[in-house]
């Protein structure tokens, strides 16, 4: 059993949940038709196979390769902002599944802006995540050679990710203050 294939095809099933939720997300805040079951069944798929995600990550990191021998001064800047931005993701995803909650009891204060502004650099990680690992997915799956082509995929997702992370914060922060400020 390869770990890394694991973990590739987990995190392409991921951005697939990802996208199904931020998907349904951006409709509801949009239409302001709001099913709690439909985002809390897409909202925890995606949460496991996050947390699945993440320990197949932390096995490829630390057993994979001895510990001892990770070296970031040698690592490109493409995988430190992976990694930083994979803690950032795990350290924001409380607050982003408790966030409607925060909002609702401190509407007016600060928690309200620092909750939006916590909200905003969770989607910011997301979205850098994904677009840094998902090209390295496909070629550790062996769908993607050509490093021509790794550079295409990686510019086309970047621009996705730019559009729903611009989507989701303006989209989802304006109907917060609709709801929570009237």
């Amino acid at each position: 059993m390869n770990i890394k294939k694991w973990n590739a095809r987990l995190s392409l099933l991921t951005v697939v949940l990802f996208l199904i939720h931020e998907g349904y997300q951006l409709y509801a805040y949009t239409t302001m038709y709001y099913n709690p079951v439909l985002s809390k069944v897409t909202g925890y798929a995606l949460t496991g196979a996050m947390a699945l995600h993440v320990i197949l990550s932390l096995m490829s990191v630390f057993i994979l390769h001895d510990a001892k021998n990770v070296a970031y001064k040698k690592l490109n800047i493409k995988t430190v902002l992976q990694r930083i931005s994979a803690v950032l993701i795990v350290l924001l995803l409380p607050l982003h599944i408790f966030s409607f909650g925060i909002l609702k009891s401190s509407v007016g204060g600060v928690g309200y802006i620092l909750t939006e502004i916590a909200q905003i650099l969770f989607y910011a990680a997301l979205c850098c995540h994904i677009s840094l690992s998902f090209s390295n997915a496909l070629v550790t799956l062996g769908y993607l050679a050509d490093m021509r082509k790794k550079r295409v995929i990686d510019i086309v997702v970047t621009i996705i990710c730019v559009i729903l992370f611009i989507a989701a914060s303006v989209i989802i922060t304006s109907a917060h203050t609709m709801i929570f400020k009237g």
